[in-house]
C-alpha cells in the first residue's frame, strides 16, 4: 500500500480543487464520487448531504473508497477524523488523488 499522492494541507497543489474544495463542496464531493468505478455513490450521495449525521458518514466512507481505489494505506478511524476535523482540507485531497480520474469521465 502506498500513502496519499498529496498531503493534507497539499490543497494548493490544484488552484481550482482548492476553490471547490473551500467554497463549493458539493460540486467538488460529487465529482469524487462519480469517478470511483463501480461505487454506489452518485446522486444518492448527494441526498445524503442533507442530513448531518448521514452526511459525516457518507464523506468518510467516500473517502476509505478512494483509498482503497488508489490502494492507499489508512484506517476508517484515520478517514473519520479528517472528513470532521479537516472537511474542506481532506476534500481537496481526495480530488486530487482522483483527478485523473473524474477528467476522463467529463
Amino acid at each position: 500500500m502506498s500513502g496519499w499522492e498529496h498531503g493534507i494541507c497539499g490543497c494548493f497543489d490544484d488552484c481550482t480543487i482548492c476553490f471547490l474544495s473551500f467554497f463549493c463542496p458539493c460540486i467538488q464531493i460529487y465529482r469524487n464520487a462519480n469517478a470511483i468505478p463501480d461505487g454506489e455513490h452518485g446522486c444518492l450521495f448527494l441526498c445524503g448531504m442533507f442530513t448531518c449525521l448521514r452526511a459525516c458518514y457518507d464523506r468518510a466512507t467516500l473517502r476509505h473508497d478512494i483509498r482503497v481505489h488508489k490502494n492507499i494505506s489508512g484506517s476508517h478511524f484515520e478517514d473519520w477524523l479528517c472528513v470532521n476535523f479537516c472537511f474542506q482540507l481532506s476534500l481537496a485531497q481526495e480530488s486530487q488523488e482522483m483527478k485523473s480520474e473524474y477528467m476522463l469521465r467529463e
